[in-house]
């Protein structure tokens, strides 16, 4: 029996745990998830751990994206260019680091956004600053994206995404902007994609938005998980806007990280089953790509 911690901070929901638990067992997997909340001072030396044979590696969950990136021996091409990682999977003594949320967002992204990727907008606001919302301007640059406004309530840490990418963002606009209406107003008139990372929502039946602003974009895809439709999501759909939740995202990012972690195709449907259990949906009501 392999072990594989859940590496984070705070556990709002175990949806990660639940849906590799049951793809695991369904694969008769001898891996055993179990949680590890760590303050970021004690995370370098629960990385360390993660050396020994008795692990398959780790799941990293929030605060821990970002400095994990920095304490594995080499990374996948989504986790250097997002400067963040989701995934450390073991190999011998040596750990690699993954970023599966990169994953996650080209399959929300893809799930609204025209199926040729040449008449996708070129225009984006990004709500928070984490290691998710890396993930989303990782793919947005990668996509062709030329201008990109990512918003956070603590100016800096948008500024410090904004500073990561500045090398390969060169050729076009990326910005970090106060978390302000009238900022939120100007950049939202002119994008035609919004994405939430920022974790409002989550947690309770609130937007990120106020609710009196004219417009939201054409796209919106709001990686919220817990509910089906967010008060984001409703308040676009009235201004004829195209959405999606985090249910697609999800599941995309659990499945690659099933695949990495081993090298075997992941149960798509056992997995979206513990999903829709987990958090207390219909299975119909769990969205996918191609629904």
């Amino acid at each position: 029996m392999q072990r594989l911690p859940v590496i984070g901070q705070t556990f709002a929901h175990s949806a990660v745990e639940a849906v590799q638990r049951a793809a695991f067992e369904a694969a008769g997997l001898p891996i055993a998830i179990e949680r590890w909340e760590r303050r970021p001072h004690q995370l370098a030396a629960s990385v360390a751990m993660l050396r020994d044979a008795a692990f398959a590696g780790a799941l990293i969950a929030a605060p821990h994206k970002e400095r994990a990136a920095g304490m594995a021996n080499a990374l996948s091409d989504d986790a250097r260019v997002s400067g963040a990682a989701n995934l450390i999977v073991r190999d011998g003594t040596r750990l690699r680091g993954h970023n599966t949320d990169v994953d996650g967002v080209r399959a929300g992204l893809a799930s609204i956004m025209p199926r040729v990727q040449g008449k996708w907008p070129r225009q984006a606001v990004v709500l928070g600053a984490g290691g998710g919302a890396r993930a989303v301007v990782a793919v947005l640059i990668g996509s062709g994206f030329q201008r990109i406004a990512v918003f956070n309530r603590h100016l800096h840490k948008a500024e410090a995404v904004v500073a990561h990418f500045a090398r390969s963002a060169r050729h076009l606009d990326l910005r970090a902007l106060p978390w302000h209406e009238t900022f939120l107003e100007v950049e939202l008139a002119r994008a035609r994609l919004l994405v939430n990372a920022s974790g409002i929502g989550v947690e309770e039946s609130a937007s990120p938005l106020p609710a009196e602003l004219p417009s939201i974009g054409l796209f919106v895809l709001d990686l919220v998980l817990n509910h089906s439709s967010t008060p984001l999501m409703r308040d676009a759909q009235a201004h004829g806007a195209t959405v999606a939740n985090g249910h697609a995202s999800f599941l995309a990012a659990s499945a690659e990280t099933f695949l990495l972690l081993t090298g075997q195709q992941a149960p798509a449907d056992v997995m979206r089953a513990a999903l829709a259990v987990e958090l207390g949906l219909p299975e119909e009501g769990i969205a996918v790509v191609g629904d």
